[in-house]
């Protein structure tokens, strides 16, 4: 695969589909910098890692809905990392509900784990991605940040993050359309939680489900191991 013995930061990595994407990853030989609020959080990753791969994954911490975190991980990790080959956009605070039953604090940190944190991680280490002979930056977004997709379980709040988000992804692929760096995304519907460690990873289900974590992480591997001159700007699969 492209992705052997090349480095990714991999935000939201502690649990779900940030998990399940590092483990793979790591399979497959990528060398890993696991983002998320806390490192203890991290540990349960880092050690499946390391048990199935001997690998030693480097931690970090970060608070993707507080900016001064996100630049305190973003100083980090272009200082200490500056051999990345990619980031990946994983983490994001869901919030369902209606408006009236949700608080400005959950606005803000909504709207900036998606957006924001995105935002400030991606500012700091463009310099070192643009410096790689080949980089990647990928967003895992979502369908609801497509135009005219219905709530689906979701919020204003986290539709709204999501197009945010989408709009991120949109605008640093224009911007970034004639270096050596990749922008793309995947926006996958509702998935169903699995992990590699557990036997029904790779459990075939009916023709009519919801997506599981392993086929997301599937469609991010196509998009990550295409040679450098493709680009999946956006793969939308449910």
């Amino acid at each position: 695969m492209r992705i052997s013995e090349r480095k990714y930061a991999i935000t939201g990595a502690s649990r779900g589909l940030g998990a399940a994407l590092a483990i793979i990853m790591a399979d497959a030989g990528a060398e890993l910098v696991l983002l998320a609020r806390t490192k203890d959080a991290l540990s349960d990753t880092a050690n499946s890692i390391q048990k199935r791969t001997g690998q030693h994954v480097s931690t970090l911490s970060c608070d993707l809905a507080d900016a001064a975190s996100c630049t305190a991980a973003g100083e980090r990790l272009a200082r200490d990392h500056t051999d990345l080959d990619g980031l990946i956009h994983n983490g994001a605070m869901w919030l369902p509900g209606p408006m009236s039953g949700i608080s400005d604090l959950d606005i803000q940190a909504c709207i900036g784990s998606a957006a924001i944190g995105s935002l400030i991680l991606t500012r700091h280490l463009l310099p070192n991605l643009r410096a790689r002979d080949d980089a990647d930056i990928h967003t895992v977004v979502s369908t609801s940040g497509l135009q005219n997709q219905p709530l689906d379980g979701g919020s204003v709040v986290f539709t709204a993050a999501k197009s945010a988000q989408a709009g991120f992804v949109h605008g640093l692929a224009d911007e970034l359309a004639a270096t050596r760096v990749r922008v793309t995304a995947v926006f996958p519907g509702d998935i169903i939680d699995v992990s590699p460690n557990d036997s029904t990873w790779n459990e075939k289900t009916g023709r009519s489900y919801t997506l599981s974590n392993r086929e997301v992480v599937e469609a991010i591997l196509f998009i990550l191991n295409q040679p450098s001159s493709v680009a999946v700007r956006s793969l939308v699969i449910q």
